[in-house]
């Protein structure tokens, strides 16, 4: 803990910015990029859309504060020692634990199904049955060949890939937003392949419950990198990194939530009449919306980065549940170190490659979703009634300790 002290503290805003693009890097993964999430939590309520991710991501920058805050005030850089003190007993840590776990197999599963889906959109085929299997089954034996031999490269590569799909990202939602959509829906009505176009779920209820509270809460997977990122962080730098972390997650999340808003009942309408080529258009709407406006090079780029996106997301993820698990893998049986970790690699691939089946639709809606409940009174709420009350003590003893110091101080200065 001493030694954590003589590092340099920053505090620009250059520094928070850096730190911010941790969790934004964590949140804008394969699930937002391809639409799906915006889709389900936001864009199929209505217009607020574009002002419910303001109200979950700004929350969760206040969660995300206080966790940081304890981690800086106590010397920890990882999660495991931060929730051990946070909660009112050790070993009560193992909550977050789970909810980790979950949320990666859960990530790795919607990711190998995302990836599956895209491939076979970009190729003309229905993701179903066989189809679906069979992608989902090639996806999986590039992520066995990376996690075994190209998990170096692939973390190398995996900033690259994410400044790629955020830029693209960018590109498409602009591209969405400017398009005509009412000429391009009234198309389909004319032609007689839709009769008319869908309504938005009209449940005010489930928008603010879904949208603001279970998105805040499976979103608490960046509390985790959010600690390490902040080690060399000043408190003041720490607060800063959390302002510019929710306007960065909340603005874009709201720019995509207001752009699939606008073309929501047309996607969901191609779907429900299942159009040809469109039958399963929902399970990545932000590639549909590029098909439905016709800019070849955007939707070939875009479904190429999503596609490694999705393949960097899982290789990374295999990779952190190797390095956690891989210690305890019969290390007195099994000695070898890389076989641990293939086994635990394979094991996890297997359950994810289970899961994948499921869809990306209900991997999002039941996975993310229920994960969410159980991190809202495991992670969220705690957070307020345990962790900041902790916080308020330790920075009044670390004021009171200042004062002290420079009480002792001012006799030999005035010397």
């Amino acid at each position: 803990m001493g030694e954590k002290k003589s590092i340099a503290e920053k505090s620009s805003w250059a520094a928070a910015f850096t730190v911010a693009s941790v969790w934004f890097g964590t949140h804008v993964g394969g699930g937002f990029a391809s639409g799906n999430q915006v889709i389900q939590y936001y864009s199929q309520y209505g217009i607020t859309a574009a002002i419910y991710p303001l109200f979950s991501m700004g929350i969760l920058a206040v969660v995300i504060g206080i966790y940081t805050r304890f981690a800086k005030l106590n010397g920890f850089n990882n999660y495991k020692d931060t929730f051990r003190a946070a909660y009112p007993k050790p070993s009560m840590e193992i909550f977050f634990e789970i909810f980790y776990i979950v949320i990666i197999l859960a990530a790795v599963a919607s990711a190998v199904s995302g990836a599956g889906n895209v491939l076979t959109n970009f190729l003309g085929l229905e993701y179903a049955g066989s189809v679906k299997v069979i992608a989902n089954l090639i996806i999986v034996a590039v992520l066995i060949i990376l996690t075994i031999f190209g998990v170096k490269l692939v973390i190398a590569a995996s900033t690259v890939l994410s400044i790629g799909i955020i830029i693209t990202t960018i590109i498409m939602v602009i591209t969405g937003l400017a398009a005509n959509v009412d000429a391009i829906a009234q198309s389909y009505l004319d032609s007689g392949a839709i009769t008319e176009l869908s309504d938005y779920t009209h449940n005010a209820g489930a928008a603010i419950w879904r949208g603001i509270f279970i998105y805040l809460s499976f979103q608490c997977v960046s509390i985790a990198p959010m600690i390490s990122a902040s080690e060399e962080m000043s408190i003041k730098g720490m607060k800063r990194a959390s302002i510019l972390g929710g306007l960065m997650n909340g603005i874009a999340l709201a720019l995509s939530g207001l752009m699939l808003y606008k073309w929501y009942p047309l996607l969901n309408a191609l779907q429900q009449a299942k159009v040809s080529g469109f039958e399963k258009c929902l399970n990545i709407p932000n590639q549909t919306v590029l098909t439905l406006v016709g800019i070849k090079w955007i939707l070939v780029m875009f479904s190429i980065l999503l596609i490694c996106a999705f393949i960097s997301t899982c290789v990374t993820l295999v990779y952190s549940m190797v390095q956690r698990f891989q210690a305890y893998c019969f290390p007195k049986t099994i000695k070898s170190q890389k076989l641990r970790g293939v086994i635990i690699g394979a094991i996890t691939i297997a359950i994810c490659f289970s899961l994948s089946l499921l869809g990306l639709t209900n991997i999002i809606k039941y996975a993310y979703g229920y994960d969410g409940y159980y991190a809202l009174f495991v992670i969220v709420i705690p957070a307020f009634i345990w962790v900041l009350p902790k916080n308020r003590k330790l920075m009044k003893e670390r004021a009171a300790a200042e004062s002290a110091v420079k009480e002792e101080a001012a006799p030999a200065t005035n010397t």
